[in-house]
């Protein structure tokens, strides 16, 4: 499925979504989706954490990454707590869920000015965190 959306290259986060399918640890995760708004949830490993990564499609937010320890039994964890604080996003709010401070959480900020140096420095960023 995230294939076929990113044929169009029309979107947004089109650059964005590929590097992260192609860093994606499928063998801990399968890639999943959230309806609202359209938006990808990856996982990437560091070495000392995983880093649980959701990307929308086509509108302008930022990328949300969760950071854990990196053992299967903190993802199990991480995983059903994300899942509801992706609920609290979809009820109430992306500010709802940025004021209540989330633990292990990090977020980056696109910069649209430029297409390929936004990308560039969202990549630049997004490296930082990934340990």
């Amino acid at each position: 499925m995230l294939e076929d959306v990113l044929r169009n290259q029309k979107f947004k986060h089109s650059r964005q979504l590929r590097y992260l399918s192609n860093k994606h640890e499928r063998a801990f995760l399968k890639i999943r989706f959230v309806l609202n708004p359209f938006s990808f949830v990856f996982l990437l490993a560091g070495d000392k954490q995983f880093h649980i990564i959701l990307e929308t499609l086509d509108t302008e937010e930022a990328t949300y990454l969760w950071h854990l320890d990196k053992n299967k039994h903190a993802l199990k964890k991480a995983v059903k707590e994300l899942d509801e604080q992706l609920g609290l996003i979809r009820d109430k709010g992306r500010q709802v869920f940025l004021q209540s401070q989330p633990k292990n959480f990090t977020r980056i900020l696109h910069d649209y000015t430029d297409e390929k140096k936004g990308f560039t420095v969202w990549k630049h960023l997004l490296e930082e965190q990934i340990v």
